[in-house]
């Protein structure tokens, strides 16, 4: 069915399993919890189209362009996005583990708490995306843009290819894992980790003392932070840095 139009149609729940819908037009339609197991939809067009739930694995979406789409909880297993566009779209708690998303344009994108595990997002352009939560397991970002970019509370602990100068143009909080040598300013709207919300009754004495030290020289650096000039970006990234390495050594002692 290839060049098939779906405009403000309604196919919610409905199975499109190894169909080939390449070139289609999907305009304002309902796909939620509709299944693409395997099928061919490159170069597909579409905005604001109801995918939610739906399930994409193992199918081929390259070249597609669904702009202003709701994609949430959807199943992008192995599937190909290549050189797709999905602007501001909506993929929060989706699965893209394994999928190709090499030189993917998710500029304006949510992605809250979705799964990139294996994913391939070499020269990807993650303008402006929001991946609050987002687990990147050993995602490749080689050559991917992040001016914008939102990755508070993100785990990009074991990506492959990150190197600083994309970080430099994003931004997280304290809670960002990344890899040992690199860091990222915090957000304006990143709350900062409120050390006196913290218990550690389950600590040893020793352990303990040590957390309450830390905790004193979180409180210290936020009480900096929060009197530094808001143009003064050398000196708050000098203390951000210093934040989140006394967060992570918190986390440290809490994990033994």
């Amino acid at each position: 069915m290839p060049g098939m139009t779906l405009r403000d149609s309604n196919f919610a729940g409905s199975q499109f399993n190894n169909a080939n819908l390449s070139g289609g037009k999907f305009d304002r339609s309902n796909l939620s919890g509709t299944q693409f197991h395997r099928a061919f939809l490159a170069r597909v067009e579409g905005t604001n189209v109801n995918m939610a739930e739906a399930s994409f694995r193992d199918a081929t979406l390259s070249e597609a362009n669904l702009t202003g789409s709701n994609l949430t909880k959807s199943d992008l297993r192995r599937a190909d996005l290549s050189r797709a566009t999905f602007l501001d779209s909506d993929f929060t708690d989706a699965d893209l583990t394994s999928a190709n998303g090499s030189s993917v344009n998710f500029t304006g994108s949510q992605f809250h708490n979705a799964r990139f595990d294996h994913m391939n997002l070499h020269g990807a352009n993650l303008d402006d995306a929001v991946f609050h939560g987002v687990k990147f397991g050993n995602a490749v970002v080689l050559d991917a843009s992040m001016v914008g970019a939102d990755i508070s509370n993100a785990d990009l602990s074991m990506v492959q290819g990150l190197k600083q100068a994309q970080l430099d143009v994003a931004c997280g909080n304290a809670n960002t894992i990344l890899p040992m040598g690199l860091s990222v300013s915090y957000c304006e709207s990143a709350m900062m980790d409120s050390h006196s919300e913290i218990d550690h009754a389950a600590l040893s004495p020793q352990m303990y003392r040590a957390a309450k030290r830390l905790d004193k020289a979180i409180g210290d650096v936020e009480k900096l932070l929060q009197g530094v000039d808001a143009n003064d970006r050398n000196m708050r990234r000098q203390l951000q840095g210093i934040h989140a390495d006394l967060i992570s050594s918190r986390r440290a002692i809490e994990a033994q």
